[in-house]
């Protein structure tokens, strides 16, 4: 019987990593080639899905609201800091604003004290007294510093400081030119010293009284911002959610009393308490500098520069030689501003003697020249011994340094407001971060207490 013959089997042919030839490298040997392969990321869970678990009946609520409440207790701390920063820094804002409002009413004073000084000695004919030319030369300094300390205090005045500081230099070179001519008894000198004097008005003063204007309107709006109350009430609202928060989770556990909740609720109670009496003392402190203190620099200011004009407009009246009403006019103007504001103040009666003084200096002075004894006038407007020249001086030291005095009160005062704010908005804050910390404490014990 012959051997059987051997019949061939068909052996898969395996490539060179031993897999059977034609099956895809990321298809395993067990793998029936309809089925979709398996992936790392497949078997990941999904953030909805992990949402979904966390989120999911009462403890997903809890979870929920709890971080609402964290969320709530930062807020309210944030807020109420940010309140008493904002106060304490708006009122600093006002007092540099109230500084710079004094600096550029003492350049207008200034102006017209030079002016005054200027015209009254410009009288007496030749060469001016040297107390003449000293008060002059005084009050043209303090109005170049003045200018200088103004645009370096506020960069936004810087561009109307320029200007005026071009118009005061056009002022001072016409004065010169009219003492010039003055001393060498050439009547044009009064030409010049009517035009500086008009000029001065029209192109100096103006500017001056743009930029007191300007900030004046900055002190009013940062006294408005010192007030943050609105602020707060958004703290309010949090604290709400909080108890709400607490309401609702002891009716679904049935129990009554977290005390790690409503330890955050009653700090976060006593920070909101501390940091709105800190913000009412504040807005208080300020509505009585503005009505006080500074509206009374503000009018003593006015005062002092109406007065100044008023004996500048004397002594351009007394040069016109007879052809001065405007001027004169102008000095009723500036007497009827001045009474306002003493009254408005409520001056000494010291003060209000004084400036009677000299208004009944100027009266017999016009009384003088318009009988034609104008020489007399001018003896009497210039007399520094019983004249109207020392009855004006000795009001315009009183009035000035009355004004000085309540500057130095407003600023003073606005710089000691709440000094203690950034302390107590710090402490805000650090309540506000340990509350939500007692919050994630006692959602927690309730959601192991649920299990």
């Amino acid at each position: 019987m012959s051997a059987p013959t051997n019949i061939p089997v068909a052996v898969p042919a395996r490539g060179s990593s031993g897999r059977p030839a034609g099956q895809p490298s990321g298809q395993a040997s067990g793998q029936s080639a309809g089925q979709a392969p398996r992936t790392i990321a497949g078997s990941i869970p999904t953030v909805r899905s992990v949402a979904d678990r966390l989120l999911h009946g009462t403890p997903g609520r809890m979870r929920l609201f709890g971080l609402l409440g964290v969320i709530a207790a930062v807020l309210l701390g944030a807020i109420s800091a940010n309140a008493l920063v904002a106060s304490h820094a708006a009122v600093e804002r006002a007092a540099n604003n109230t500084e710079q409002v004094v600096r550029a009413q003492s350049i207008h004073v200034d102006l017209l004290r030079a002016d005054a000084v200027a015209t009254n000695a410009f009288l007496v004919g030749g060469l001016e007294t040297t107390e003449s030319r000293a008060g002059y030369q005084a009050a043209m300094a303090r109005v170049a510093s003045g200018i200088a300390e103004a645009a370096a205090a506020q960069p936004a005045d810087g561009k109307a400081l320029g200007a005026l500081a071009d118009r005061v230099q056009t002022y001072a070179a016409l004065v010169e030119q009219a003492r010039a001519n003055n001393r060498l008894g050439l009547p044009v000198g009064a030409q010049y010293l009517t035009q500086a004097s008009a000029g001065l008005r029209a192109d100096a003063i103006p500017i001056v009284e743009k930029i007191v204007q300007a900030n004046e309107e900055r002190s009013s709006t940062e006294f408005d911002r010192s007030n943050s109350r609105l602020q707060l009430l958004v703290g309010v609202l949090c604290l709400a959610g909080l108890v709400a928060l607490a309401v609702w989770l002891a009716r679904r556990t049935h129990r009554y009393l977290n005390a790690s909740l409503t330890g955050a609720i009653a700090l976060l109670l006593v920070a909101l308490f501390v940091a709105a009496s800190q913000i009412s003392g504040i807005a208080s402190a300020t509505s009585q500098v503005s009505s006080g203190s500074y509206q009374r620099a503000v009018a003593l200011a006015d005062v002092t520069t109406a007065a100044n004009d008023a004996r500048a407009n004397e002594s351009l009246t007394l040069i016109q030689r007879g052809s001065g009403a405007a001027n004169e006019k102008a000095w009723s103007a500036d007497r009827a501003t001045v009474d306002d504001a003493l009254d408005r103040v409520g001056a000494s009666s010291d003060l209000q003697q004084q400036w009677k003084a000299y208004t009944d200096a100027h009266v017999k002075v016009r009384s003088l020249d318009d009988s034609g004894r104008w020489d007399d006038a001018v003896k009497l407007s210039t007399s520094t011994t019983d004249g109207g020249a020392e009855a004006f001086t000795t009001f315009d030291d009183t009035v000035t340094q009355a004004r000085d005095d309540a500057r130095k009160d407003t600023v003073t005062t606005l710089q000691d407001v709440g000094g203690s704010a950034t302390l107590v908005a710090v402490l805000v804050g650090l309540a506000g971060l340990v509350a939500s910390w007692l919050i994630v404490r006692g959602i927690g014990q309730r959601l192991e207490e649920y299990r």
